[in-house]
C-alpha cells in the first residue's frame, strides 16, 4: 500500500506527544509498524527502548509480526503487548517492593468467581447477600470492583466517600439506606482486595491497579522505567480507561514533553464506561499542551457509498464526536472507488424465519456471482441473534463458522460432555441426565424415555433413581425391597431399551466410584470409549465429523490445562469453573486451525468484527431493542462524585450503540445489507426498524419506499418490504386445559423452559431459594393454624416451629446452609414482633381454588392466607421471601389479579372487587404493601391468560434469551444458552 501525506507525516513527527486520529480503514495499524520501522532505522531508538501497548492480544500479535517482517535484522524482544501483559512483566519483576510475592497467580473471571463465592461468608454483607440466594448478586459485585478499579478508585477513596457523604447532611430514612448500602460495597471491595492479598492471587484489573501502586509509591522504579522506554506508543487510545491513562502519565509525563504517540477513533469505541468515548482524548489534548494532531480520512476498505452512509450515521452522535469537540473533520474518503446504489441494502419480512431465509438464499445468489464463502460476514448484536440464521445455513448446505469469542462450550458434542460431567457431581440433576440419555450414541426409544420421565414426575423421584426402580424389578443384583411399593406405577418398555439402560447404569456406577480416585480427564475418556463415541471419531465421513472430533480434542485439551494450573482438579471444581466461564462467555475457539483459511460464511458479533473486513456484509435484526439494546445499565453504578471520567452530554447507552453500528458498517468492502424482521419469536408486537437504519440510509427514502406497491417477487436495491401475512388472533383453546400461576409465569419468561419443566416434565432438584422459602411458608402456615385454634404462640414458639419446618435442601455448603437459617429466624422473629396478632380473623389458610377463564379453560392456584379485616373488607395475605419489587412492577403483578379473581364474585367468596385487599408481606425487609384491583385488571389478565394457553397448544417452545438464563435449570438442554 503506497503512503499518504498524512501517513508520512504521523510515521515521521518524534519531536514530542502526537495524536493520530485514525478513521476506520485508514491504515492506523500500518502507520504504527512503519512508524516503529522509521524510529529503528533512523537510529532514533534501539528496538527494546519502544513501548507499544495495544488494546487486545490480537492486535500486539499482529503487530509484533508485521514489524518483524520489516525489519530484516535479529533484535532483543521488543515491548509490543496488551497493557495487562506490560503490566504483569513487570509485577512479576518488582512487585516484591510493594509486598506482594511475584508468583502470583493470574485468576480469569470465572477464576475470580469461584474464589469470591467460596469466601463470600467472609464478607460483612446484608444487602447484597440476600437470604433466599446469597450467591445472587456475586457477578454484579465482581463488575463493580472491576470498574471501581478502571476508574483508578482505590478502596480507601471509596471508604472516605462512603463515610463523609453522611458527615455533610442529614439523610431521610431511603438516603439512609443508601448510604448503609454504599458503606457495604466499600467495606466489600476493600475485603476482597485483602483476601487475594492473603491467598496470593490476582484479576486482570489488579494489574493495572497494583503497577500504579508500585509506580506511585516507589519512585526510584519509575524512574528506571521511564529511561528504559525512549518512545511509547498507543494503540486504539479511545477504549483505554483512566487506569490506563494513569499509567501512560506516569510512563510519559505531560510537562517533559515526552515521546508519546496515541492512535485512536472516537466513532469506533465500543468498550467505554458510560459512553465516554472521547475522555482520555480529550483530557491528552488538554494536558500535553505541546502536542500535534494528524487525522487520517483516507480510507483503503470501503468505497465511498458506503463511507458517506457511515458518516450520516455517526454525525447523530455530536456534540460528544472529536470532530465537534476539536473542530475537526472526521469524513473519510475512499481509495476504492465510488460505488453505486447496489452498494446499501434494506429488506424487511414479517417473521423472523422469512428474514433468515432471504439472508440465505441472497447469500446463495452472491456466491454463484464473484463471492466465495468466506468473503460474506454476517453481523449479529447479540451471539443468540445468531442461531435461527445457522440454521437456515445448515437447512440450505451454505458452510459457516463463528467467530469472535471462543465457541467451544456451545458445539452440541461438548454441552453433552458438560452435562455428563455436570450428571456425576449431583446425580439428581435430571435435566444434565436428560441431555446426555437422548444423544444419538444410546439411541433410546423416544416413547419408552417418555415413559421413564412420567414415572420420575409421578414417583417423585430423579430421573437417575427411576432409572434405577426400574432396573431393580428385573435385575436380581440390582433388586431393593424399599423399591416394591412402586411396582404399580411401573410402566413396561422395551427389552432392548432396558439392556441399553443397564449399560449405563454400570458406567454410570463404574464412574462414580472412580470420581475420587480418577481425574476428569480419565472418566471423560472411558466414557466415550464405553459409549462407542471414540471409535465413531476416528472414522471421519465428512468436514462435520471432522469439527466434532477436533471440538472433542480441543475440550480435553482444556481438561489437561485445568488439571495442570489447579490445585483442586476435581471433576466438581472443574465442573463449576466450566459453568462459570460460560456464564462469563469465556469459551475458548474450538479448533487451533486460523479462520481465514476456510471458506464458510463468517458469523460473529458485531463487537467481534472490530478490526476485520469482509466485501459483503449483513448486519441483521436492524430493529430497536436489539439494535439498539434496551439499555442494560450496571448493577451497581459508581457515585458520579467518583468519576473521573468526562461523561458525554447525549444519551451515553444510545451513542455507543450507535457506534457500534458505525463499526459494523465500516467491516464491508463492496456491499452492505440491513435486514429486519417485524415479529421475533420473543414479542408479539410488531417492531419499528431501527432509528439507525434512516441515520445510515436516509428517512425520507425509506418511507418514500414504504410507501411504493412493490412487486414482492422483486428485489428491491434499496429497500424490500414484504405483505404483512393475516396473523390469527382468535383465543380459542382446542381442548381442556388447566393452569397454574407458576405455569404461565414460566412461559412468559421461556417458551422452551416452559416445555422441559410442565410438557416433558424433566424432574428439577430443589434450589436453596425454593428451600428457603417453603421453609418459612410452613412455618408461618403452622403459627396461624394455631391462632386459628385460638391459640396463642409465643415468639418462641415460632422459632421452634421454623426448626422443624426446615427443609435442608439445595444448599452450597453446611455454613452457606447456617448463615441462611440464622437470617430465617431474624426474619421471622422480626415479622413476629411488628406484624403479628393473636386476634387475627382468619378465614382460609392455604386455600386452593379453580377459576374458569374460558369454557375449557381454567386457572388453579393457592392463597396463602385470607382474613376477614375489621372493616369488612377481605383481604388476600402473601408471603415473599424474596426482594421486594417496585410499585410498577407490582401493579402488573398477574399473581395478585389472579388472588382477586379467585376471590370475587366469579369465585371463591363471592366479593365484589372492591371489596378486596391484596397485601403482601415482603419479610427480607420487613415491609408490606397492600392494594386493590379493579374490573379493567380481571378482564386484562383473562385475555392474557387465553393468549398463552392459546401459543403452549399450539405449541410455540421457542427459547427466550435473557438474564433469566443464568438460573435456568435447563440451560444445558438449550442450545440458544451460551
Amino acid at each position: 500500500m503506497q503512503l499518504t501525506s498524512s501517513q508520512k507525516k504521523a510515521i515521521k513527527y518524534h519531536e514530542g506527544p502526537l495524536l493520530i486520529i485514525a478513521g476506520a480503514g485508514t491504515g492506523k495499524t500500518t502507520v504504527l509498524v512503519e512508524k516503529i520501522n522509521y524510529l529503528i532505522k533512523k537510529k532514533l531508538a534501539l528496538p527494546h527502548e519502544i513501548l507499544a501497548l495495544t488494546f487486545t492480544e490480537k492486535a500486539s500479535h499482529e503487530m509484533e509480526e508485521r514489524v518483524d517482517r520489516l525489519l530484516p535484522y535479529g533484535y532483543f524482544q521488543m515491548w509490543i503487548m496488551t497493557f495487562h501483559s506490560f503490566c504483569d512483566d513487570i509485577l512479576r519483576q518488582e512487585s516484591v517492593d510493594i509486598g506482594i510475592s511475584p508468583i502470583y497467580k493470574l485468576y480469569t473471571q470465572a477464576e475470580s468467581l469461584v474464589f469470591f463465592k467460596k469466601n463470600l461468608f467472609r464478607f460483612s454483607l446484608d444487602y447484597f447477600r440476600p437470604v433466599g440466594n446469597p450467591y445472587k448478586f456475586l457477578d454484579g459485585l465482581l463488575q463493580h470492583f472491576s470498574r471501581l478499579r478502571d476508574e483508578d478508585i482505590s478502596p480507601d477513596e471509596y471508604s472516605r466517600w462512603a463515610q463523609n457523604k453522611k458527615k455533610k447532611q442529614e439523610l431521610s430514612s431511603e438516603e439512609e439506606t443508601e448510604h448503609e448500602k454504599n458503606l457495604e460495597l466499600a467495606n466489600a471491595y476493600k475485603k476482597y482486595q485483602e483476601l487475594k492479598r492473603e491467598e496470593n492471587v490476582m484479576d486482570f484489573g489488579d494489574l493495572i491497579f497494583y503497577t500504579l501502586q508500585l509506580f506511585r509509591k516507589r519512585k526510584n522504579i519509575l524512574s528506571r522505567y521511564k529511561e528504559k522506554f525512549k518512545y511509547i506508543l498507543v494503540d486504539e487510545f479511545q477504549d483505554t480507561n483512566v487506569a490506563q491513562y494513569e499509567l501512560i502519565k506516569l510512563l510519559a509525563p505531560p510537562d517533559e514533553n515526552p515521546y508519546v504517540t496515541l492512535v485512536g477513533d472516537d466513532s469506533q469505541s465500543i468498550y467505554k464506561f458510560r459512553g465516554a468515548a472521547i475522555s482520555n482524548i480529550l483530557q491528552f489534548m488538554n494536558e500535553y499542551k505541546n502536542a500535534e494532531k494528524i487525522v487520517l480520512l483516507d480510507n483503503f476498505r470501503s468505497n465511498q457509498t458506503i463511507l458517506d452512509s457511515a458518516y450520516r450515521l455517526i454525525k447523530h452522535n455530536d456534540p460528544d464526536t472529536l470532530e465537534a469537540k476539536l473542530h475537526i473533520s472526521k469524513n473519510l474518503k475512499s481509495k476504492t472507488g465510488q460505488g453505486d446504489k447496489e452498494s446499501i441494502n434494506f429488506h424487511l419480512t414479517n417473521r423472523g424465519e422469512k428474514e433468515a431465509d432471504f439472508v440465505g438464499r441472497e447469500i446463495l445468489k452472491l456466491h454463484d456471482g464473484a463471492y466465495k464463502w468466506s468473503d460474506i460476514a454476517l453481523l449479529v448484536r447479540a451471539n443468540s441473534h445468531a442461531d435461527i440464521f445457522a440454521r437456515t445455513f445448515n437447512h440450505l448446505n451454505i458452510p459457516y463458522q463463528f467467530l469472535g469469542q471462543g465457541m467451544l462450550f456451545k458445539q452440541p458434542e461438548i454441552k453433552e460432555l458438560i452435562a455428563y460431567l455436570t450428571f456425576l457431581t449431583n446425580i439428581t440433576d435430571s435435566t444434565a441426565l436428560y441431555r446426555v440419555i437422548t444423544m444419538d450414541i444410546f439411541g433410546i426409544d423416544s416413547v419408552d424415555l417418555a415413559l421413564l420421565v412420567a414415572f420420575a414426575q409421578k414417583t417423585n423421584r430423579s430421573f437417575f433413581e427411576s432409572i434405577m426402580i426400574h432396573l431393580s424389578f428385573f435385575y436380581k443384583e440390582l433388586a431393593r425391597p424399599e423399591y416394591e411399593h412402586l411396582r404399580e406405577f411401573l410402566f413396561i418398555i422395551k427389552e432392548s431399551t432396558r439392556q441399553k439402560l443397564l449399560n449405563m447404569y454400570t458406567m454410570i456406577t463404574r464412574h462414580l466410584a472412580h470420581i475420587n480416585l480418577q481425574s476428569v480427564g480419565q472418566i471423560l475418556y472411558d466414557f466415550l470409549d464405553t459409549t462407542g463415541i471414540l471409535k465413531n471419531l476416528s472414522i471421519v465421513k465428512n468436514e462435520r465429523e471432522e469439527k466434532k472430533a477436533l471440538s472433542i480434542a480441543c475440550f480435553f485439551d482444556e481438561i489437561k490445562t485445568f488439571e495442570g494450573s489447579h490445585e483442586d482438579a476435581s471433576i466438581f471444581a472443574f465442573v463449576e469453573f466450566i459453568t462459570l466461564s460460560i456464564e462469563f462467555k469465556e469459551s475458548p475457539k474450538t479448533t487451533i486451525a486460523d479462520w481465514t483459511e476456510q471458506n464458510a460464511v463468517n458469523i460473529l458479533s458485531v463487537h467481534a468484527s472490530k478490526g476485520l473486513e469482509f466485501p459483503v456484509v449483513f448486519l441483521v435484526n436492524m430493529v430497536s431493542e436489539r439494535f439498539p439494546t434496551k439499555i442494560r445499565r450496571e448493577l451497581f453504578p459508581i457515585p458520579d462524585a467518583l468519576i473521573k471520567e468526562i461523561l458525554p452530554e447525549g444519551d451515553y447507552h444510545i451513542e455507543e450503540e450507535r457506534r457500534l453500528f458505525y463499526v459494523g458498517i465500516t467491516r464491508a468492502q463492496d456491499k452492505v445489507y440491513f435486514t429486519a424482521s417485524r415479529h421475533y419469536t420473543e414479542s408479539k408486537r410488531q417492531k419499528k426498524i431501527s432509528p439507525f437504519v434512516y441515520e445510515s440510509v436516509g428517512k425520507e427514502i425509506i418511507e418514500n419506499k414504504a410507501l411504493q406497491k412493490e412487486d414482492e417477487h422483486r428485489q428491491l436495491s434499496l429497500f424490500e418490504y414484504e405483505k404483512s401475512s393475516h396473523i390469527v388472533t382468535s383465543h380459542h383453546i382446542p381442548q381442556q386445559v388447566q393452569f397454574s400461576f407458576s405455569q404461565l409465569e414460566t412461559y412468559k419468561t421461556c417458551p422452551l423452559r416452559y416445555k422441559y419443566q410442565y410438557s416433558i416434565k424433566i424432574p428439577i432438584p430443589k434450589n436453596s431459594a425454593s428451600s428457603f422459602g417453603e421453609s418459612v411458608h410452613r412455618t408461618l402456615h403452622k403459627l396461624y393454624s394455631m391462632v386459628k385454634e385460638k391459640q396463642h404462640p409465643t415468639s418462641e414458639d415460632l422459632i421452634k416451629l421454623y426448626d422443624t419446618s426446615w427443609i435442608p435442601l439445595g444448599y452450597e455448603s453446611t455454613q452457606h446452609e447456617q448463615h441462611t437459617k440464622e437470617k430465617g429466624r431474624i426474619m421471622l422473629d422480626t415479622y413476629y414482633k411488628t406484624y403479628y396478632q393473636n386476634n387475627t380473623h382468619i378465614i382460609d389458610l392455604e386455600k386452593r381454588f379453580k377459576i374458569k377463564i374460558a369454557p375449557d379453560l381454567s386457572i388453579v392456584g393457592k392463597i396463602d392466607r385470607v382474613d376477614m379485616r375489621i372493616d369488612g373488607m377481605l383481604e388476600i395475605v402473601d408471603y415473599k421471601t424474596g426482594k421486594k419489587p417496585s410499585d410498577k412492577e407490582l401493579q402488573k403483578n398477574i399473581q395478585l389479579t389472579l388472588y382477586a379473581l379467585a376471590a370475587s364474585d366469579q369465585g371463591l367468596y363471592k366479593r365484589k372487587i372492591e371489596d378486596i385487599v391484596l397485601t403482601f408481606y415482603f419479610l427480607q425487609t420487613n415491609e408490606t404493601i397492600s392494594l386493590q384491583k379493579t374490573e379493567a385488571n380481571l378482564v386484562e389478565v383473562k385475555k392474557t391468560i387465553e393468549k398463552s394457553a392459546h401459543e403452549i397448544n399450539k405449541g410455540i417452545f421457542s427459547p427466550k434469551v435473557g438474564p433469566w438464563c443464568h438460573y435456568c435449570p435447563f440451560k444445558i438442554n438449550c442450545e440458544a444458552w451460551q
